[in-house]
């Protein structure tokens, strides 16, 4: 059985600014993020992990190199990465929500039908097809306690991939620094536990 823990990355500058934070806009964590991420270091007892992954994006690898405290070696896996906005990555959400209320829902957060509008947007299945494969992986390991850090459309896929709910727009955001727990098996099993806490992580 595998223990996963997955942890959406401290704010940027263009969570805060309400700006589309894709895989182009590879922003560091802002001084905020950074507390965030070093409250989180002080409740969870990385010495009880196993392992360590991360996006390789700057603002989730700073977060996973304070959580990790010099324990593990960090594995970076590409397949963590932020969906790829294409031409809406870094843009503002107020003004494409204005243009296309279809793309942007009443959560301020995009919806697959960006890619009609988006150049060279990465579509929501290969979303969920990368984290598919690496839910797959993590069922190989063993007995372990698996830290990953990522990010908010991810950690979405993640919920996704576990529940198999129909339309991801019911799954929100989870918080920065949020994080949300699952258990796989060596049948390729996988449950939810719980969704992005910020606190009582056990």
């Amino acid at each position: 059985m595998v223990e996963l823990y997955v942890v959406r990355h401290g704010e940027t500058s263009t969570n805060k600014e309400l700006r589309i934070n894709g895989s182009i806009t590879d922003q560091p964590l802002n001084e905020n993020g950074i507390a965030q991420a070093e409250n989180l270091k002080n409740i969870i007892n990385i010495s009880k992990f196993d392992a360590i992954y991360s996006s390789p994006l700057r603002r989730a690898l700073k977060t996973a190199e304070i959580l990790n405290q010099g324990f593990h070696n960090i594995n970076k896996d590409s397949r963590l990465v932020e969906t790829n906005y294409g031409s809406w990555d870094g843009i503002k959400l107020e003004p494409a929500k204005k243009k296309h209320p279809d793309a942007i829902d009443e959560h301020n957060l995009v919806t697959d039908k960006y890619v009609n509008y988006a150049e060279n947007g990465e579509t929501y299945e290969h979303v969920y097809l990368r984290i598919s494969e690496f839910m797959s992986d993590m069922t190989n390991l063993g007995d372990k306690k698996v830290l990953v850090v990522c990010h908010g459309f991810v950690q979405r896929a993640f919920f996704k991939v576990v529940t198999n709910i129909p339309d991801i727009v019911n799954v929100l955001q989870p918080d920065n620094l949020g994080v949300s727990k699952y258990i796989t098996d060596e049948l390729g099993n996988y449950n939810l536990v719980y969704y992005s806490r910020i606190n009582n992580i056990d």
